[in-house]
């Protein structure tokens, strides 16, 4: 369970409103989720994002985010489709009619774009409801009030255009969202559907939900481990990149621990399970990220506080602009057009000012980096630590187990190793502008001292009891600013848990790591530090590039509107055409090189 007490199946909300979710095989599980569970079902599918605090849907925006999803397409898919078709048939039959046939009947041409308005409002009508159940005043409303004013006077096509790009833009924010999720149904099913379970001198196969802690599974190369487990016979190569990131296969032998999802390359082998399906590494990681996806940023908090209080103004602006101005013109001071004219201008206006890619710039861009960090096996525990991370200053390390390999043979003495790829880790840290790097070390100081120079530390302590180490991060907080501390999770849960970012490496398997950290490297090597930290940048740049774009186009489309230099079709771009902008931009974070 989530600390705002989401369902313990880890799909957020279950039914925010009213619906069932499905399982894989199609049936319907009721409202309740049996609070204390850990995960009900292995193959829960994702019926809804997970409710923020504030009761808003995840992703930031006024709807229920059902458009991408599976079941919802099967209706408004199509229907969005005849709605786009309806919309450019109806605007090509009006331009033609004014132009190259002007035999067409002008009642043709608002027939068809009517036909797209009514598709339209077919598909946003639920939405609206759902903001009247909210009393909220936001985007749908805004969109339903500018369709039915633009249709009032007579400019069909316009509103037939508006509203399908409109819903398009919806049905794509959508679906970019829907496709993160669906990433997390993926790694479900990483776990096969049956399991071959020694008992009785026999082999029986059993679903992985009927297989207990404590017994033997054998599985066979080319297969997915269903279970996290002992090697008890044999040796094979795993490959684990589903699970770490990590892209080259381990070579394990007996006592080798392995985890659910990775894949058996090579031979067959035997294998003492420690975890069930629910407690498995597998389950753990899916509930680590559905969570990390529930929790915002303060961009985010931000951004959905000022779309609740601009979206009325907006409208209230509205108001205004079709009403005073031929109030003006009325009086005889100055003459500036009649009713039509403003309330035209005041919808347009509307549309331009629809907050709908402001609202989704920051949601998609940071549910994008989260999926990217958790494809190369770093899980982050929400965008507030993604933003947090981008901000880092300096950081502090741990030795034992974090820059070293624990203890070894070296010189005849037995002592810490220091991790090989550690000196490149920092110099690469280095480039990006994180110089200050800290070990902070209860070891002693001649120790610590050739540690710290081999792997290119810019400051080290040693000799610390655990209370020093945490004075010591208050005081790099105090002259830094953001701190960053990385260590197993085990030992150093009170310096990760005081640290802006605890980051726990080597991760896997370890409940208490992923506990303890707001970060987790599933891999046990440091390597994963440069890529969080190019990706918490790289995820803020977007946020910061989306939102001035959006802003400086609707500002001045805006001002070009309000003068009656351009009308809706503008507005139109203003409002779809920059939704589909930021969404495209923000998925690129997707496929970002790390």
């Amino acid at each position: 369970m989530s600390n705002n007490n989401e369902a313990a199946c880890g799909c957020g909300q279950c039914q925010p409103h009213g619906q069932a979710f499905l399982q894989n095989d199609g049936s319907s599980q009721g409202r309740d989720c049996a609070p204390g569970s850990r995960v009900q079902s292995s193959r829960c599918s994702l019926a809804s994002p997970a409710a923020s605090d504030d009761d808003e849907p995840a992703c930031g925006c006024s709807h229920d985010c059902a458009a991408g999803e599976d079941d919802d397409d099967a209706i408004q898919l199509p229907v969005l489709i005849v709605c786009a078709v309806a919309a450019l048939a109806g605007t090509i039959l009006h331009i033609l009619g004014e132009g190259a046939l002007p035999a067409i009947p002008p009642l043709i041409p608002s027939l068809v774009s009517g036909a797209a308005c009514a598709l339209g409002l077919y598909l946003i009508l639920p939405r609206v409801k759902e903001s009247v159940l909210r009393r909220r005043i936001d985007i749908s409303i805004l969109m339903l009030v500018a369709v039915v004013g633009a249709c009032l006077l007579g400019d069909f096509s316009e509103a037939g255009v508006v509203v399908a790009l409109f819903c398009f833009g919806e049905w794509l924010e959508g679906f970019a969202i829907g496709r993160n999720r669906r990433s997390i149904a993926k790694l479900l099913e990483l776990t096969p559907p049956r399991v071959e379970v020694l008992r009785e001198g026999g082999t029986l196969e059993l679903a992985p939900e009927e297989v207990a802690a404590g017994e033997t599974i054998v599985v066979k190369p080319g297969s997915r481990i269903p279970l996290d487990g002992i090697i008890a016979r044999g040796s094979s190569r795993i490959d684990e990149a589903a699970i770490t990131g990590e892209s080259v296969p381990v070579e394990k032998a007996v006592g080798a621990p392995v985890y659910s999802g990775a894949m058996n390359v090579s031979d067959f082998l035997e294998i003492r399970t420690t975890a069930t399906v629910e407690n498995s590494t597998l389950a753990r990681i899916v509930e680590l990220v559905r969570e990390s996806q529930a929790k915002r940023s303060p961009y985010e908090r931000f951004i959905n506080r000022f779309a609740r209080y601009y979206t009325p103004l907006v409208l209230a602006m509205a108001v205004l602009v079709a009403l005073v101005p031929p109030l003006i013109s009325l009086s005889g001071l100055v003459a500036l057009g009649g009713l039509d004219v403003w309330v035209y201008r005041a919808l347009s206006m509307m549309v331009v000012a629809c907050p709908c890619a402001l609202v989704i710039a920051t949601p998609v861009s940071v549910v994008c980096g989260l999926a990217r960090a958790a494809r190369s096996g770093i899980l982050v525990k929400g965008g507030a630590f993604l933003e947090m991370s981008a901000r880092v200053q300096a950081i502090a390390f741990d030795k034992t187990g974090t820059l070293t390999l624990g203890a070894g043979l070296n010189r005849n003495e037995l002592r810490d190793t220091l991790r090989p790829e550690a000196p490149a880790v920092m110099d690469e840290l280095t480039r990006l502008g994180l110089a200050h790097t800290v070990m902070l070390s209860g070891d002693k100081r001649e120790v610590v001292e050739e540690i710290a120079a081999d792997a290119h530390l810019s400051e080290y302590h040693a000799e610390l009891l655990p209370e020093d180490k945490l004075e010591l991060l208050r005081a790099l907080k105090q002259e830094y600013g953001t701190v960053a501390m990385v260590g197993d999770g085990i030992n150093d849960a009170p310096a990760l848990a005081l640290a802006d970012v605890g980051i726990a490496m080597g991760a896997l398997g370890t409940d208490t790591a992923v506990e303890a950290a707001d970060v987790a490297l599933m891999e046990d090597s440091l390597q994963g530090l440069p890529r969080l930290f190019k990706l918490a940048r790289k995820t803020m740049s977007t946020i910061r590039v989306t939102l001035v774009f959006v802003l400086v186009v609707k500002l001045a489309v805006l001002a070009l509107t309000i003068t009656g230099i351009t009308g809706m079709w503008a507005a139109i771009l203003a409002d779809t055409g920059v939704l589909i902008a930021v969404l495209l931009y923000s998925m690129r974070l997707l496929r970002m090189r790390l």
